[in-house]
């Protein structure tokens, strides 16, 4: 092979190398733009619903605890998060994630209260269940809203009857369980991400599991009960006091 055709040969898989790294990049850019929308239309649609609730029925308002702004506000810093992801992912980058200390339980409460607000416009309801101990994990309290709110959501969507939300704490780790009275997942939770890392169906599952191994947690699927289980599991941290809890 002459000099001149061997130094095409390297030119042309120079130039197809880098053509693919593009279109591999441009994918990545427009899967993380994609996934910033899912989850920016989520808590506004739950937003909406809940506070046209409340002017339905003024009781719907209030909460467990009183007013269900604390819920609402939310929901909103879940969809601040997703501009915010959106807006990096358009300059070709990955958002940033906060550390600090989570109460799950609050976390969870104000997930519960404005998603039952919302599921009341269907006949459905979301409620708590009751739970001990100390569940503070470190993290983006944000991002798992994120991951915790999407296996609400995904609940109501797809299970039927009410959806239940419980935390607990065990073996150094903070459990979170939802489960709803449906025909429970079609597939196992693996194909689910799968099939999203294809860029199918099970986006809202894919954005679950990345937020929770961004903290170092995972997403598994408990033994049904006649519906869906599904578990996020997270490292616990190190109890502190309730004032050092951001809210």
């Amino acid at each position: 092979m002459s000099p001149l055709l061997l130094a095409g040969w390297l030119l042309a898989v120079a130039a197809a190398s880098v053509l693919l790294a593009e279109r591999r990049c441009a994918r990545r850019r427009t899967e993380r733009i994609v996934r910033a929308c899912h989850e920016l239309r989520g808590p506004l649609t739950t937003v909406m619903l809940a506070l046209d609730a409340g002017d339905r029925e003024p009781a719907a308002r209030r909460d467990g605890r009183g007013e269900l702004l604390p819920a609402v506000a939310l929901e909103l810093a879940r969809a601040r998060r997703a501009v915010e992801d959106l807006g990096a992912a358009a300059r070709g980058r990955t958002g940033r994630d906060e550390r600090r200390a989570v109460d799950v339980h609050a976390l969870v409460r104000d997930l519960v209260a404005v998603h039952d607000v919302a599921a009341r416009a269907a006949g459905r309801h979301v409620v708590l269940l009751p739970g001990a101990g100390d569940a503070v994990v470190l993290g983006d309290r944000a991002r798992l809203a994120q991951a915790i709110g999407n296996l609400v959501h995904n609940a109501l969507e797809h299970g039927q009857g009410t959806v239940r939300v419980g935390v607990a704490v065990r073996d150094g780790a903070v459990h979170v369980e939802v489960a709803d009275d449906g025909h429970g997942l079609r597939v196992p939770v693996e194909r689910l991400l799968a099939s999203a890392a294809r860029g199918q169906r099970g986006r809202g599952m894919r954005i679950v599991a990345d937020a929770l191994a961004s903290h170092g947690g995972r997403l598994r699927a408990a033994p049904p009960g006649g519906g869906a289980r599904l578990v996020a599991e997270l490292p616990a941290a190190t109890p502190v006091s309730s004032r050092a809890v951001p809210r």
